[in-house]
């Protein structure tokens, strides 16, 4: 009893503290598990089996080691790929695909809102909202503008797209669920999760396109935004200026560097990335001050996320190997009606975008999801199945939860309220999750 008062008080001082900015996730991962697990040996006989209260101490120590070791290569993953795909940003590898969509998309506004969803796409590769939003949302915004189209329309777009593929290998959330299985004793890459979830990607994303649709349909049709389209390339010139010789093999070098995560599952992640770091600056950059110049570019975003990793898995060590996770379980189980246990994956992951919004994802993946899973300990329940379902409710709300500050990036870039955006979007993106989920169950991966 006492475990889990502990481990629930943690949790909160933790939510709150991270919602209101008093500490970083690195500091919250590291120092809350410690002060709480030290706290309950220190002061209590609950770890009695484990000998003399020195001895409990150093338990406590490799608990969080074991933690970090299972987050380790994933760190590396992050900080690798986010210094990859800095450097393809900056080299314009997506421009033109940007620029084609820009101007085509002028004959109707159901083009327009497809647009929206294959530039969001497009920005979505490389696994980071913020470079979608900022890619999408200044490019698209203007025209919205001008023919008054619905914003908020826009923004439940861009967030369908944005949840829907942030389920790629190298992003964090795949990463997460794969760090969090492995610690039940799934062995489990990020690759192989994300060639389970990828059909239902395509199907999240033919539901994106009929509300794309369905918008444009609201919308007064128009007939041209050639004038538009013009005045859009003349204003930035420099954004669609390629080199095409060096978009060419940047192109290439992508090309089979997602191949190779594709096909070759059995190669570690992070080894394939920190190969293509290294050619990517070689091809791009061959005087080392602008290596160093673009690494540095990029590094505060690669060691903030890799650090967080790194940290979450002295959290995760701690709250599954002291017993927190069952103890918090066992309440969970308590309280919810026991028919339901063998679905919950399903139910979680079908309200995971309403769900989501109360959790920062370190917090959903560290704490909420290890709990869930060990709550359907006793049931011939996968955990995999489990926390691919709440993978997908949770991605697709991503864009409308306020514990994740790229929400606020979105909101601001677009010039609209918080409050607006979720009352707007929420119930599109439930739809998204659900189908999802639905489509899951019929191919028997949930």
């Amino acid at each position: 009893m006492i475990l889990s008062i502990v481990a629930f008080l943690m949790l909160v001082v933790m939510t709150i503290c991270l919602l209101k900015n008093k500490t970083s996730p690195i500091v919250a991962f590291i120092i809350f598990p410690f002060i709480a697990v030290l706290g309950v040996v220190l002061f209590t006989d609950t770890f009695v089996s484990l000998g003399s209260k020195s001895y409990q101490v150093v338990e406590v120590v490799n608990w969080a080691t074991n933690g970090v070791k299972l987050t380790m290569n994933n760190a590396i993953l992050f900080m690798f790929s986010i210094i990859y795909f800095g450097i393809m940003n900056e080299k314009g590898l997506f421009d033109p695909i940007i620029n084609f969509l820009v101007k085509y998309s002028g004959k109707n506004k159901i083009l327009i809102y497809i647009s929206t969803a294959l530039i969001a796409l497009v920005g979505q590769l490389d696994g980071a909202t913020a470079t979608t939003y900022l890619v999408t949302i200044p490019v698209m915004l203007p025209i919205y503008k001008k023919f008054k189209m619905n914003i908020l329309s826009m923004l439940t777009i861009i967030g369908g797209i944005t949840g829907v593929w942030n389920m790629i290998p190298w992003g964090g959330t795949v990463i997460r669920t794969s760090v969090v299985l492995q610690s039940f004793g799934v062995e489990v890459t990020p690759q192989e999760l994300w060639k389970e979830v990828l059909p239902l990607q395509i199907v999240g994303s033919l539901v994106v396109i009929i509300f794309t649709i369905y918008f444009g349909n609201k919308e007064k049709r128009i007939e041209s935004l050639k004038t538009l389209a013009d005045e859009e390339s003349q204003g930035s010139s420099n954004t669609y200026k390629i080199n095409w010789l060096s978009w060419g093999k940047n192109f290439c070098l992508t090309v089979i560097t997602i191949l190779l995560m594709i096909k070759f599952s059995k190669i570690p992640s992070y080894f394939i990335f920190l190969i293509a770091t290294g050619m990517a600056l070689l091809l791009n950059f061959r005087d080392g001050k602008d290596q160093i110049r673009v690494i540095e570019k990029n590094a505060a975003v690669a060691f903030n996320t890799a650090g967080t990793f790194l940290a979450a898995g002295v959290f995760l060590g701690i709250f599954k190997e002291s017993g927190m996770t069952k103890s918090l379980a066992d309440i969970f189980i308590y309280i919810f009606p026991t028919i339901l246990l063998p679905q919950i994956g399903r139910i979680l992951g079908s309200l995971g975008s309403a769900i989501g919004i109360a959790f920062s994802s370190d917090l959903y993946y560290y704490s909420f999801v290890p709990v869930v899973i060990e709550s359907v300990g006793n049931f011939t329940v996968s955990p995999k199945s489990i926390a691919l379902a709440m993978l997908i409710g949770q991605n697709v709300g991503t864009v409308i939860n306020p514990c994740v500050p790229t929400t606020f990036l979105a909101i601001g870039l677009a010039g609209v309220e918080l409050k607006d955006h979720i009352k707007f979007s929420l119930k599109y993106l439930l739809i998204i999750s659900f189908v999802m989920v639905l489509f899951g169950i019929f191919l028997g991966i949930l």
